[in-house]
This record gives C-alpha cells, structure tokens and sequence, in this order.
C-alpha cells in the first residue's frame, strides 16, 4: 500500500486523509499462460484502503463460477491494511474464491475467505506486494516465487518447475524451501491439497519464524472453506515470498503504546497464558468454561453429561508426561501459542507433539470420542501436517461415527466409529491422501448422500466449530468460519438471554463486528477496541478515522458478503439449521430456546431486516 505520486507531490511528508490518496499494488498472474500483469491501483474507497475481506468481496462481484475448479475462477491473495507492518499481530495473509466446500443448496459455489498468520504475509509486504490474482491453471506442479530481480528492483513473479514437492507433507515442504531460500516464508499446501478433485477442505500453511528455526511443524494455517484445495487445483504447491528483512524506523510512541496493550492489555488477556500478566490461558481454556456445563461438543455435537472430557483440560495434561510452552507469531507478545512437548530426560521440553487450540483439540477428540490426550496429539499433528481444515475433517468424522452408530447394518468408511483411535488414524491417512472422497467431500455432500442431513453439523456447507450449535442460532449467518465471522457463540452462556429480540440485534448489529480484523490485517486476538484501531490506522498510514465510520464499513463488507451469498441462489432455506439441533437436550445445563418456532420467527426477522440495511447501504444495486 502506498500514497500517490499526486499526494506524495503536493502534500510533502504530510499524511494522506483520504481513499484516492493511496494505491495498492495487485499483480494478475495468468497461470495457463505463465504471464503475469502488475498494476498499480488507485483506491476508490476505504474498502480498497484496508484490503483483505473488504477489497477482496468487491473484486468478487459478478465473478461467480458454477465450478469452483474452473480453471477461469479467480482466487484472490491479499494483505490488510496493517499487515506486515509494526503494528503487533499485523501479521495476517487473506485468500478469497468461491469455495469447492461451501455452496448453496442449488449447487452454486459461495465466496469465502480464510486467513492466517506467520511471517509469510509480512514478507509480502516487504515486497510491496499488496494482492495476487491467480486465474488458469499450471500445466505441471509449480512453485510461485516472489523476489526482487535486484537489491531495490521491482518485484519479480518466476514460474518455478515444484515436482520435487509432490507428496511431501506440510513441513517437509517448507524445510526443504527453506533450504532453498534462506531470506524467504512459504504458502505451502500438504497432500489434501495435492489431491483436491477428492478434498475440498484442504488448508494452506503460512510458515513461522519458531518453525524455520527449530525445524518443529509449527506452521499457521488458513484452514476454512478449501483455500487449499483451490490453491491444488491451480496446481500451485508453493508461494515463496523471498526478500531479506527490511529495518524498521523508530515507531511512532502513539504506536509503541498499542503494542503494550496487545502484549499486556485487557484485551489480548485471554489469549495470554496464565503465568503471564494474568492471562486466561488461551482458547485451551474453553473446556473449562464450557464442559462443566455440558456446553461442549461430544460425540457429534451432543454433550454425553459426563466428566470423560476433563481428562483434555490443560491442567491435567501437564501433570506430564508432558510439558506445555506458551510460544509467539513473529514480534507478538501475546504469546497464544499452546505448544505440546514431551518431557525430555533433562526434565525440559523435548519432542514437539502438537500446538494445541480449541476447536482442534475438541474436534479430533471429545466430538468423536477420543478422551486421551497422547492419541489426541497424533490426531491433531497427523491432520495439520497434511494440510487439512481440523475443523471440517473434525465434523465430517463425527457425522460418519454418529451415521454409523445409526446404520450399523450399512456403515460407511470401513465401519469408522466413536473412541477407535487407531481405525480414525488410518481413516484421516486416506482423506488427506486422496483415497476417501466419501469424507474428503465434506459433511454436507456426505448426508446429502445418504439423506441424514438432520445431524450433519453444517451450515452452507461450511462445517460447524466446536461450540454448540443448540445453544447459537446464529451459526447460519456465518458468511465463513462460524466463530471467526460471527461471534455469537458465547452469548447464552455469559449473558443467558433468550429473547427473540435480543437474538435478532446480536446477529444484525453486533455479531458480524468481528469481520474487522479480517480486512485490517490485525489478530482478532490482539482484542484492540475500535477506538484503539482507529488510533492504530492514524499512527500506521495518516489516516483519520472515527469509530461510526469504521463501524460502517464492517457492516458494509458484511451486507456484501450476504449479497454475495444471494448471487449464487441462497434463499432462506440455505439458513436453515440441521433439525437435531432445535431438540432438548437435558444435560446441557444452559436454557432450552433453539426450537424449530423460535428459529423460524428468527430467520424471518434476521434475513427481513438484512433486505433493510442492504437497500440503506446502497448495495441492492450490487451484481
């Protein structure tokens, strides 16, 4: 991102103020042809400014495929607006298409994002790279490598022949990058991106600046809606983003002091381990929040009412033989990093086993049985070192386990069922490598299938995380990630409300909030208040920003994300619920509201007043 030559000229040294100040920088690469095409582009408005989601959703327009394997489809790669820059967590890498996993019930692909962190995107922006376009197909397996052609020459696109890389798992590829280009960090997809036409949640891996150092398989991942997979059917292995760390200036001291409160402010807390400035210990401590209560998904989504899971909470696995280290992203003091070593024979961390958040500990374990903390590990480390979504493979495997359990008679994946470790280890081998389409396809493809779609946990496709959908009934306006892109999965259990009412503002006013971070650049852990972002923006780029306009500009990438969804045929019974989850459930020791009635008047309510704000935003008009 940068100012233009015309307020550089006039304005001196001076801050830029408005959108046309700036351009950003995209670079279209025709992979059919092994062309590639920069421009620079001048910003229409503060959506092309910040970049990621916002951007990203404009360019998306009218740019619907009935494929998403279409070798003409585009998928987008691009950074926010603090992205690689000084502001800490400013570390995020978006990747934008219509998705081979979530689509609509007429068949349609949907647009979809997903994001990550690591050093990849901070290169990048050394680079001066703000967006890739990638369209076509290569004709053999290829590496992107991004560099300069000289010290302070322009950025530079090769074409590099990646036959070397087929088949190796997510770090064995990296280090082996890494071998090769020292100065460089990697996009890089596993096995399950390799074989997409059988697996469309595939994820992408963002190397680290912890894994190139210790050779540990401590990659990032943006894992939701098949960026993996899209980036395989580009046949497109790896991205490098080659360049040597630039040096900082001295920050800005308004700057410096919002990076003390993302290192050790109120916000980031939770994120923060216990033993630092009174951290809440990460997204690890969601068991204790939420199993107690019987609040937490077991066996496909439905809490047994027992103490089985209390043996996966972070205390009681560091009773050993395990040791359990809080380690960061690049320049982070957050340090939300849970990483699981095994005690060595110095009594310190020895062999790396997993990094350890929630949803992927709850999905390979608690949800389909597994309440042992070392087969867990496996599990998790098995499905990230292919390169899959943990959450998708995660649910797919709970709905097979649960499918089987209710058709003993015909059951499907070699008979898979609840707490069989070692038949599980060898099911995910199989989906990552291409030879499971039946579960590589997803959830909602599979109970189509077999007509069970009342306890297939999905929503457009889009696999459910791991919080009840019984107790959030606004998972279906989720435009990705159900917890990442709409924050509405704790409401019950903090603030026990149950009004029709309530729900409807906590999904049209407040829930979609969180999409901030997903076009700024920033970790939605860094827990920074909107005021504090709009400071982050003055002290970063000039730009003086009010929270009522940056709050408007959420909503809008919102409403287009929603328009978005309307383009492809979404009607309303694409924002239906799986009928399962309006049921009572006894055990579950919150209050029993989700009824068919209740979503029903919900729905109609909720997708009402969108049609509202769409036409009050002006973005009716839109496709």
């Amino acid at each position: 991102m940068s100012q233009t030559a015309e307020n550089k000229d006039s304005n001196g040294d001076q801050e830029a103020k408005s959108p046309t100040d700036f351009q950003f920088a995209r670079y279209n690469v025709d992979l059919s042809l092994g062309k590639v095409h920069p421009e620079n582009i001048t910003c229409e408005d503060y959506e092309d400014v910040f970049g990621g989601i916002a951007r990203g959703f404009k360019f998306l327009e009218n740019k619907s495929v009935k494929d998403a394997y279409d070798p003409g489809a585009s998928l987008v790669l691009n950074l926010g607006v603090l992205s690689g820059t000084d502001f800490m967590t400013g570390l995020r890498t978006y990747f934008l298409a219509y998705s081979p996993l979530k689509r609509s019930l007429s068949g349609m692909p949907s647009a979809m994002w997903s994001t990550g962190s690591g050093k990849f995107g901070t290169k990048l922006r050394h680079l001066d790279v703000d967006e890739l376009v990638l369209t076509g197909r290569c004709a053999g397996p290829t590496l992107l490598h991004i560099h300069r052609s000289e010290e302070d020459g322009p950025t530079v696109i090769d074409f590099v022949d990646a036959s070397d890389l087929v088949g190796l798992l997510v770090n064995d590829k990296i280090q082996r990058l890494h071998q090769q280009y020292a100065d460089a960090h990697f996009a890089v997809i596993g096995p399950a991106g390799e074989t997409y036409q059988t697996v469309r949640y595939a994820a992408v891996a963002l190397s680290t600046e912890n894994q190139l150092k210790s050779g540990d398989p401590k990659a990032r991942y943006c894992g939701r809606g098949g960026m993996g997979s899209m980036l395989g059917s580009k046949n497109i292995l790896a991205i490098v983003a080659d360049t040597p760390d630039r040096r900082g200036g001295k920050q800005p001291s308004a700057l410096k002091i919002l990076n003390q409160e993302v290192a050790r402010g109120e916000g980031s807390r939770r994120f923060r381990d216990a033993k630092k400035n009174n951290g809440g210990g990460g997204t690890w401590a969601n068991y204790a929040a939420l199993d107690p209560v019987h609040a937490m998904p077991e066996m496909n989504f439905v809490p047994t009412g027992s103490n089985k899971s209390e043996q996966l909470y972070r205390p009681n696995v560091e009773k050993g033989p395990y040791i359990v280290k809080d380690e960061s992203c690049y320049r982070c003091g957050i340090s939300c990093h849970k990483n699981v070593y095994d005690v060595g024979e110095d009594g310190k961390a020895g062999n790396f086993r997993a990094k350890v958040d929630y949803e992927p500990l709850n999905l390979l374990a608690s949800n389909i049985g597994i309440f042992n903390i070392e087969q867990a590990l496996e599990l998790i480390e098995q499905v990230d070192n292919l390169g899959m979504d943990s959450i998708s493979c995660g649910t797919t495997l709970s709905f097979a386990m649960e499918y089987n359990r209710r058709n003993p008679e015909s059951p499907i994946a070699e008979g898979l069922s609840y707490g069989d470790y070692e038949k599980t280890c060898d099911i995910v081998e199989k989906i990552g490598t291409g030879q499971l389409e039946e579960l590589g396809q997803g959830t909602l493809r599979l109970s189509e299938q077999l007509h069970a779609e009342s306890y297939a946990m999905h929503s457009k496709g889009l696999e459910f995380p791991a919080y009840l959908p019984q107790i959030n009934p606004g998972y279906p306006w989720a435009t990705a990630g159900g917890h990442m892109s709409m924050r509405t999965m704790f409401l019950l259990l903090l603030e026990r409300e149950t009004g029709l009412d309530y729900w409807v503002d906590a999904i049209t006013n407040k829930g979609y909030m969180t999409l901030r971070d997903d076009f700024l650049g920033a970790c939605k852990f860094s827990g920074m208040t909107h005021e504090q972002i709009c400071s982050a923006l003055s002290a970063v780029t000039g730009i003086e920003m009010k929270v009522p306009e940056l709050e408007r500009i959420i909503k809008r990438t919102f409403l287009r994300a929603i328009q978005l969804e309307r383009q492809v045929g979404m009607t309303d019974a694409d924002y239906d619920m799986p009928a399962e989850v309006h049921e009572e459930y006894p055990q579950i020791e919150l209050p029993h509201f989700n009824t068919p009635e209740f979503f029903s008047q919900l729905k109609q309510k909720v997708n009402s007043r969108l049609d509202e704000m769409i036409v009050e935003e002006g973005l009716n008009q839109v496709g």
